[in-house]
């Protein structure tokens, strides 16, 4: 098993580089929400979202 992970940190640590190609940029986005609740009083609510493209 521990093979199997070394291979798969190998192979995307040499994508992330860009031995492949030209490295492709992480996409990173965020929201945050901010509301009142009668019952709780005040809210918020945040999401953060990274993608790393694969190609």
């Amino acid at each position: 098993m521990k093979p199997v992970i070394a291979a798969l940190f190998v192979a995307l640590g040499l994508s992330a580089c860009g031995v492949d190609g030209e490295p492709s940029k992480p996409e990173i986005s965020a929201r945050t929400t901010v509301g009142v609740n009668s019952g709780s009083g005040g809210y918020t609510d945040t999401e953060l979202n990274i993608h790393f493209p694969l190609n």
